[in-house]
């Protein structure tokens, strides 16, 4: 009998119709799951949610509403799993209501689940990734805004910047959907006393259209002396933004005045933003800076891929400065051929003489700081430039073509 049932339930009712059925279930199911107060329940419930894009309409009310409960438990990670359903969902009406529960402190913060944001340097390669700001890892709510937001959110997010939440998130959404005028809002705040504010000013002025505005800015962060490196670094990066977009005279004057600043620093930053807009003036100031050692120059060299400046450094790859050394072995990765990888490998075997040194430096009593001045790491430089060198490598290949395992193995001569 129960298999005759089966057999008449296929006859009526196509294959689609019973599994839209049964998902129709799946999601009431988890929607109920959603209003247990068991943490664990719940969590698992508004995970899978996200699996069902064609019940949106019966999803999102319940996930907006499921904002303002709280459990005994782990409520931040609910509400973060909840924000990545609603983005998941494309569902932009969720995003007044998570904009309310930031404006009334409601609880959006990790504490039953890793966040997942640490990240461990090992190579030039990484070091150069962690200086890009990234924000919203830690916030899933913040995260789903920023995914979700338009123009028609600008005051509300303006409104909880003023309030001081989570102004260095906040501003970045500010600058990558307001309307130009709020320019002006987000550069208030670019004297901040908080270095991540200010980072989050210098990422929104290169995102929003309006230049006018953005580019004094920008530029007054890059050749601030006593600015944290990272927020001017960021401010060189929202410049190369700008300038990519469209022709800016002015930007490359500004620029260009830089270049003969006396501060190393901002010399380099100034040529590193030229450079990337194809400006060969950038380049002769990165190589005369790299010529002297500046590694951040060094670096910028080879994020441009200036094959001009393989003999300089090709050169560098002797420095007994490891930190110099690493720089240039990065560089070489983004500029040569096969016929590099031989140098590269040698800079790496030739480490060995520079860490013995560095050791017999250290029984005679030389100072941890003064050992790092000297060979640009205290401590595990033959790591970097191994991780470094294992990364030039992979580069020159997706530029090439596979080199042959003789070749390609650091350990090989």
């Amino acid at each position: 009998m129960k298999n005759l049932l089966v057999i008449l339930l296929v006859i009526v009712f196509p294959a689609g119709v019973i599994a839209a059925m049964d998902n129709e279930a799946t999601v009431d199911s988890l929607l109920q799951g959603l209003k247990n107060k068991s943490y664990r329940t719940a969590w698992s419930s508004v995970e899978k949610l996200a699996e069902f894009p064609l019940e949106k309409e019966r999803i999102v009310p319940v996930l907006i509403e499921a904002l303002g409960y709280e459990w005994e438990e782990c409520t931040g990670d609910i509400r973060q799993g909840i924000a990545y359903t609603l983005a998941a969902l494309k569902a932009k009406d969720g995003v007044f209501p998570m904009l309310a529960l930031l404006k009334k402190g409601g609880d959006t913060s990790h504490s039953c689940a890793e966040c997942g944001c640490c990240f461990n340097a090992l190579s030039v390669g990484d070091v150069f990734e962690e200086r890009n700001l990234d924000p919203f890892c830690e916030n899933g709510v913040l995260k789903a805004i920023d995914q979700l937001a338009d123009f028609s959110h600008s005051k509300a997010i303006a409104d909880l910047i003023t309030e001081g939440k989570h102004r260095t998130e906040l501003l970045i959404t500010l600058g990558k959907v307001g309307p130009p005028r709020y320019a002006h809002f987000i550069s208030r705040f670019r004297n901040d006393n908080s270095a991540e504010v200010r980072r989050g000013v210098a990422v929104a002025l290169g995102l929003i259209d309006n230049e006018e505005v953005s580019v004094p800015v920008l530029t007054g962060y890059m050749s601030k002396t006593g600015e944290v490196f990272l927020v001017r670094w960021d401010a060189s990066d929202s410049l190369i933004n700008i300038g990519s977009k469209r022709a800016n005279p002015g930007l490359r004057v500004r620029m260009a005045d830089l270049l003969k600043s006396q501060d190393d620093t901002t010399a380099a930053l100034a040529g590193r933003v030229l450079s990337r807009l194809g400006d060969e003036r950038g380049l002769l100031r990165l190589r005369e800076l790299a010529s002297r050692g500046d590694w951040e120059s060094i670096l910028y060299l080879g994020e441009a891929q200036d094959a001009g400046a393989r003999e300089l450094l090709v050169g560098k790859l002797k420095e007994e400065n490891l930190a110099v050394r690493a720089v240039a072995i990065f560089s070489l990765g983004r500029i040569g051929d096969a016929s590099t990888v031989p140098l590269l490998k040698e800079a790496f075997e030739d480490s060995i003489h520079v860490t013995k040194s560095m050791e017999e430096k250290r029984k005679q009593g030389v100072s941890e700081q003064d050992l790092a001045a000297r060979y640009g790491y205290s401590r595990g430089g033959r790591d970097v430039l191994q991780a470094t060198l294992y990364e030039a490598i992979d580069s020159i290949e997706k530029r090439t073509g596979p080199l042959p395992p003789a070749t390609r193995n650091p350990g090989s001569q």
